[in-house]
């Protein structure tokens, strides 16, 4: 066992903290005992060191499976900076610049490794990993295994047989976790008897408040009064890409640098977007949640979402981008009578009806045909149209969003994921996806439609509830919080000139 005065030593010398927080020296000091961990620590406590510090020490690869392409390189920077010899694999990757970064993994010439959970599944990448020495599997955003989640990635549920062909301790990591999700990642990556550490949800610096509006219209209006009398950086989120753009054209027209960020935008444009909001140069983001998982900005004061959000579990990680730096920071959600509808909306696409699933395999069985293997690239994919749909079934289905339906049919066994370089021998770069011939699980989509609904409940129970905005928060996520917060707008009297939150974000 390493003493803990040595790994203090590297996180002073090469991170510049003088002591662990709270829960990271367990982390820290279990793969370095041979035991697999499970660490829910808040967004913005420092998940990244405790896999870091280790690879300082361990004699192997620290292999991290990362859900986003886009923040591996930056990953790779932090990474070398502090003294790491580091590298990733993704589909963004040339030929030559992935090969380089093969050779250095057989060479022994790396500390650790950023992929994709996708990036795993290839055969050629598991030739690669049979040649070497895996030191620690770290599996960070570890959630994405949950099958019913917002953030649910297929990939995630098979790296439980990875874990076993690598023989090396396991860290899982996330920010957000009830028991149960705490149980259900435990089981699903097989985790033998794991140190388990909980850091507090409790953030004492980030107020929350929550104010009902009649409709888009004064939503907006207030959304600019608000952030007009708040100062320092803002994160406005919407559940739309239309509602995303509206926002951005609004506050566009106060007169701030603002960006707007969503899926529907190019990749090079997303991540100016991302860099220019780092360095300073955006004031406001209006985005979608596609905008956020890595990205740790220090002094965002205000997170302000535009709708209800369909989980707690989103709704705390977004919520949670504010006050990293310990100043006194907001976050507001205004609702409207629509929300509701709108939520029903995201639990159908998330959770299509049987006959839309049964219309999308039967397009994929011929869009298949037309591909080598039958693999399908995910960005190819064509949703089948009513015209197609009719001599298929009695009426013709609305059409499921692809990415949720695709990701529920994977879940359920008659589709199985692939990647570029694999087994699928596919032309282009990216994930894919083909038919298994199993039949569907039916069961578990009915599974997944509960617990989606169960947590739609919750957040409306957050938007009803009389009690401390951060009870409600703390008790849903296991902990037992005080009566009273003195920090949210069911604690404290609204300001008195009408405004929604104080002026700034001063404390």
């Amino acid at each position: 066992m390493v003493p803990l005065h040595e790994l203090e030593a590297v996180l002073q010398r090469h991170f510049g903290f003088p002591r662990f927080r709270p829960g990271q020296a367990g982390l820290v000091r279990a793969p370095l005992a041979g035991r697999d961990a499970l660490g829910i620590l808040p967004t913005g406590g420092g998940k990244s060191i405790c896999y870091q510090v280790p690879a300082h020490f361990l004699e192997g690869l620290v292999l991290v499976v990362s859900p986003l392409i886009s923040l591996m390189q930056d990953q790779v920077t932090r990474a070398t900076s502090v003294g790491l010899r580091a590298g990733y694999l993704a589909a963004t990757l040339g030929p030559g610049e992935r090969r380089v970064v093969e050779r250095r993994m057989r060479a022994n010439a790396l500390d650790i490794l950023f992929v994709s959970p996708e990036r795993l599944e290839s055969e050629h990448f598991k030739s690669i990993l049979d040649e070497i020495h895996v030191a620690l599997l770290a599996v960070d955003e570890a959630h994405c295994i949950v099958s019913w989640g917002h953030d649910f990635r297929p990939s995630y549920r098979r790296l439980g047989r990875l874990r076993a062909a690598v023989g090396a301790p396991c860290l899982a990591l996330t920010a957000t976790a009830t028991p149960p999700v705490q149980e259900e990642i435990i089981r699903s990556l097989g985790l033998r008897e794991p140190v388990r550490t909980v850091g507090g949800f409790d953030r004492p610096n980030l107020g929350w408040a929550l104010a009902r509006v009649s409709g888009p219209r004064e939503r907006q209006a207030r959304m600019k009064r608000v952030l007009a009398r708040r100062r320092g950086p803002a994160l406005v989120y919407a559940s739309t890409r239309r509602e995303t753009e509206a926002a951005g054209r609004a506050l566009a027209g106060l007169g701030w640098p603002v960006g707007v960020y969503h899926a529907g935008r190019p990749a090079d444009e997303r991540q100016r977007i991302q860099d220019r909001f780092m360095s300073g140069d955006l004031r406001v983001v209006a985005a979608t949640n596609a905008f956020g998982m890595g990205v740790d900005k220090a002094d965002v004061r205000t997170v302000l979402h535009l709708g209800l959000p369909t989980s707690l579990e989103d709704f705390y990680q977004e919520a949670g981008r504010a006050g990293r730096d310990g100043a006194e920071s907001w976050s507001l959600v205004l609702s409207c009578p629509g929300d509701r509808h709108q939520q029903k909306r995201f639990v159908r696409s998330s959770a299509p009806g049987r006959r839309e699933l049964i219309a999308l395999l039967s397009s994929l069985r011929d869009q298949g045909e037309h591909h080598a293997g039958g693999w399908v690239p995910v960005d190819a994919v064509r949703p089948p149209t009513p015209a197609r749909l009719l001599p298929r079934v009695h009426r013709a289905p609305a059409s499921p969003d692809p990415e949720a339906a695709l990701g529920v049919l994977v879940g359920l066994g008659a589709l199985e994921t692939g990647i570029s370089g694999g087994s699928g021998g596919l032309s282009t770069p990216g994930p894919a996806v083909r038919l298994t011939g199993a039949s569907p699980d039916w069961s578990n989509l009915a599974m997944r439609r509960r617990e989606l609904s169960r947590r739609l409940g919750a957040v409306r129970k957050y938007e009803s509830s009389r009690r401390c905005r951060r009870s409600v928060l703390l008790r849903y996520f296991g902990e037992s919080p005080p009566p009273r917060c003195g920090a949210c707008d069911r604690c404290v009297a609204p300001v008195p000139d009408g405004g929604l939150l104080p002026a700034d974000g001063r404390s």
